[in-house]
């Protein structure tokens, strides 16, 4: 599962990438993803949108059975603390959900 934490390190790793490395070099990409058969490229725009859809992301947490196929509730949880003390057993399993940032009113 994420953490708001975890979400900042990927922006800063993002940032990093953008200024550091060439986004279109897939060899690159190849090496730090650790997949051979990674052929994906990005523009600096791409790394942009992508850094400032997760940083204005709400991350909320549900809690599923213990293989994930299955909701336990509808309940969407705002800190990872309440997704834990709603399961019902201890091999339930808590996943996170990113939804897009709110929209500004027209």
């Amino acid at each position: 599962m994420l953490t708001q934490a975890d979400i900042t390190l990927i922006v800063a790793a993002l940032q990093y990438w953008a200024e550091e490395m060439d986004p279109k070099d897939e060899q690159c990409l190849r090496i730090y993803a650790e997949s051979p058969e990674a052929e994906q490229t990005w523009s600096p725009a791409d790394i942009r949108q992508l850094r400032s859809r997760l940083k204005t992301a709400r991350l909320k947490y549900l809690v599923t059975n213990e293989s994930g196929t299955a909701l336990q509730d509808t309940e969407f949880h705002t800190s990872l603390e309440s997704a834990f003390e709603a399961r019902r057993d201890s091999t339930a399993q808590i996943g996170t959900l990113l939804l897009p940032g709110a929209h500004p009113r027209v």
